[in-house]
């Protein structure tokens, strides 16, 4: 589970490029879709960079153009778009087809919606749980 600076980092490994928002997205009240259920979070956020969209690019990027060098997939699964912010369409999550992974670039250990977020910590227990073993 890839947290803010992790889910970036995984867009990096995944071969996406990062680049800077032209207006980051900062405070406990960002509406995010996930496009699997099609449910509205409110999330905590506070980052002025994004993963690049997969098909549609860099959406809401900084007139400056700062980016990362295109990359190359490290690990080799297909990435799919889980989650995106309601306002801007920026990518927000990330799903690792095949892999016990996946990411999120708000914080949803932060709690604002108060527990929109809960089930994220559900679904990554289920993946430690189905990966190593536990119970606990």
């Amino acid at each position: 589970m890839g947290i803010c600076l992790g889910h970036q980092l995984m867009g990096l490994a995944s071969g996406l490029q990062t680049y800077k928002m032209r207006y980051g997205h900062r405070g406990a009240n960002q509406p995010v879709v996930d496009l699997k259920t099609g449910l509205v979070s409110i999330t905590s956020q506070n980052h002025g960079f994004a993963v690049a969209d997969p098909d549609a690019g860099m959406l809401a990027a900084h007139p400056s153009g700062a980016c990362s060098p295109p990359g190359v997939n490290q690990h080799g699964a297909e990435v799919i778009v889980r989650f995106v912010n309601a306002n801007d369409r920026t990518v927000e999550g990330l799903d690792l087809v095949g892999h016990p992974s996946f990411t999120v670039q708000f914080h949803p250990e932060a709690c604002p919606g108060p527990h929109d977020a809960a089930p994220l910590f559900k679904q990554f227990r289920e993946i430690v749980d189905g990966t190593i073993g536990g119970g606990n």
